[in-house]
């Protein structure tokens, strides 16, 4: 009996199993690579955002007022914070409508999803201020958000002691007295991460 010179229809079949199958490994394999490829992407993203911000507060708050200013009858300081909040007057502003003139300016730090936190702006022009808004008890719809989502994200104080320098976890103008010798932000981006420490020192006489 003479041999077939060509595929039977069964060794057909297999072969086209055998291909459907590569391709399959393949296209998985592919999905894989872009998933790991877009999420590295996001990942980069998010670190120069975050590098990019704390190097704006940092600014910022060398850019501190160190004179106060008076609203709605209420002497308004030049710095006040503990660990989750942050008030001050800066002669540097950060969002764009406030191109001109002194700001006054908090970060706060609010609860976020899966225990997490995320760093919080508000910023009004002081020059401009309305003598009826209350700068103090700002909406949450006036606030912008600066970095959503993080470990842990705090505030620290350098207060000049007759023993030496030492870091304080508040700042309080009616126990303390003129402003920090410099503001730390330590940021943690996730559990695993090493907190990331930005110092600001501030000038002892006034920059505006």
């Amino acid at each position: 009996m003479n041999k077939s010179n060509g595929f039977t229809l069964l060794e057909l079949l297999i072969s086209l199993s055998i291909l459907a199958v590569i391709v399959v490994m393949i296209s998985a394999s592919l999905r894989v690579g872009i998933r790991a490829w877009e999420k590295g992407e996001q990942n980069v993203e998010a670190r120069q955002r975050q590098r990019i911000v704390l190097d704006m507060m940092r600014r910022q708050m060398v850019s501190l007022r160190l004179k106060g200013f008076t609203h709605n009858e209420k002497e308004i300081v030049s710095l006040k914070g503990d660990e989750k909040s942050l008030t001050f007057l800066s002669n540097k502003a950060m969002i764009p409508g406030n191109t001109f003139g002194p700001v006054y300016v908090r970060y706060a730090v609010n609860q976020a999803e899966n225990d997490t936190e995320r760093l919080m702006l508000y910023e009004t022009n002081i020059v401009l201020l309305d003598k009826d808004a209350d700068i103090e008890h700002p909406s949450d719809k006036q606030f912008y958000e600066l970095i959503p989502q993080a470990r842990n994200i705090s505030f620290e104080y350098l207060k000049k002691k007759e023993e030496g320098l030492e870091w304080q976890p508040a700042w309080d103008p009616e126990a303390d007295s003129g402003v920090p010798m410099a503001v730390r932000i330590v940021f943690k981006k996730d559990e695993d991460a090493a907190p990331v420490h930005v110092i600001a020192r501030i000038e002892q006489k006034d920059n505006s």
